[in-house]
């Protein structure tokens, strides 16, 4: 898993975003917020969080006909992306 994360993390508006939800792990927000969150097109933010939440980095709920995300609570999974972020 480390190894995927860290392929992903190469790019920025993956790397921007998972930074994002790492440092507010209470989090929870749309696309939209997300894509003001790190000043990027909501369709590159939407491909970018499918691809963390594939990588078991962040949670997605629907909240009717709209998806939240949020941080995973898999403590595991927060020590990879800890050492991942603070590294980068």
């Amino acid at each position: 898993m480390k190894n995927r994360l860290r392929k992903i993390l190469e790019d920025r508006i993956a790397r921007d975003i998972l930074t994002f939800f790492y440092r507010n792990q209470s989090s929870v927000d749309t696309v939209g917020g997300v894509s003001s969150w790190v000043q990027s097109d909501q369709k590159k933010v939407q491909s970018r969080l499918e691809k963390l939440v594939k990588a078991g980095v962040l949670e997605k709920d629907s909240m009717g006909a709209t998806n939240g995300y949020c941080y995973t609570r898999d403590e595991k999974k927060m020590k990879i992306v800890e050492e991942l972020i603070e590294n980068v």
